[in-house]
């Protein structure tokens, strides 16, 4: 059943059985619009105990986000939703901000103010963790541009990291077209950059982009199902993108983060790399893998050691 494969893939029991589900960390979304999220049985549990701490509108500068598209509410799902006591995403117990800074129909350069805008409003408002499945690509860029320095996203999100926030974007969905590549703002090298892999095959999904970035660093970061059972406007439905892979990651770094408030967002961020199920390898298309539960759970934690080398 994809909805339970998608958070056990990456240990959601192993949260669960120390009741961890992301409390006390205060995650920012940006999207295109969050509608019926006041209103959706999915998101009762944030309504009711009032987690949804603030909202605003950067494309209408008004506090209204629920509505426009209905993207939001399905990658909100991916990290805190609910269904039939059947956990969506991992981080249900976290505090919510929801951001709009896309407008979805056309793709003006805008989009990238706003989510700088966006990004300051949640250091200012105590988030923790900006999970963005937005990418930005060929409308503005060239391929040599992915560099992680060109665009204004790329510096926003690596501002936002330099503020202590954990910055979790989507990889892209261009893996089977011509731009093949990680979009901005996943190219900065502070950002976890997020692709996707098939429930089906458990490997890289046709569509996620590739890394490396243009200046040739390791792109992704780590990976989780780019298929995945998501609660949008109508209810339950099946969708596909690395826009949902990112909210799962997003829910289980909350987690991580709750069991580890030590840690600043660097030392997250790498833990997180080493937990996935392939570190210490890496490859272009999966980055560490996805990432354990138990990684951070287990008392008792084996780095894996090499069992060949390269030269």
């Amino acid at each position: 059943d994809l909805l339970i494969n998608q958070t056990k893939r990456m240990g959601l029991e192993e949260f669960e059985y120390l009741n961890v589900d992301g409390k006390g960390i205060r995650i920012a979304v940006f999207d295109a619009g969050f509608p019926t999220v006041d209103n959706n049985p999915a998101f009762d549990h944030l309504c009711k105990e009032n987690r949804i701490i603030k909202t605003w509108d950067f494309v209408k500068n008004k506090e209204f986000v629920y509505g426009y598209n209905a993207h939001g509410t399905m990658v909100l799902s991916c990290i805190a939703g609910i269904s039939n006591q059947q956990k969506i995403g991992l981080a249900t117990g976290s505090e919510f901000i929801l951001a709009r800074t896309e407008m979805a129909q056309r793709e003006p350069f805008a989009e990238e103010e706003y989510w700088l805008a966006a990004a300051e409003w949640a250091d200012k408002n105590g988030a923790n963790i900006i999970s963005s499945s937005l990418a930005y690509t060929y409308h503005r860029y060239f391929r040599k541009d992915m560099d992680g320095k060109k665009s204004l996203v790329s510096k926003a999100a690596s501002m936002a990291a330099s503020k202590g926030i954990l910055v979790v974007n989507a990889a892209g969905n261009d893996g089977k077209n011509e731009w093949k590549i990680i979009a901005t703002p996943s190219d900065a090298d502070s950002v976890l950059a997020v692709g996707g892999i098939s429930p089906g095959s458990d490997y890289h999904i046709n569509f996620s982009s590739f890394g490396p970035t243009a200046d040739k660093r390791m792109k992704p970061n780590v990976c989780a199902y780019g298929q995945v059972i998501v609660s949008g406007k109508n209810g339950l439905e099946e969708s596909y993108g690395t826009s949902f892979a990112t909210p799962l990651v997003a829910g289980f770094a909350a987690c991580a983060w709750q069991l580890n408030r030590n840690f600043n967002n660097m030392e997250l961020f790498r833990e997180i790399e080493k937990s996935g199920d392939l570190f210490p390898y890496f490859d272009y298309a999966h980055g560490f893998g996805v990432p354990q539960a138990a990684y951070f759970t287990k008392k008792e934690r084996v780095n894996p050691v090499p069992t060949f080398d390269f030269v």
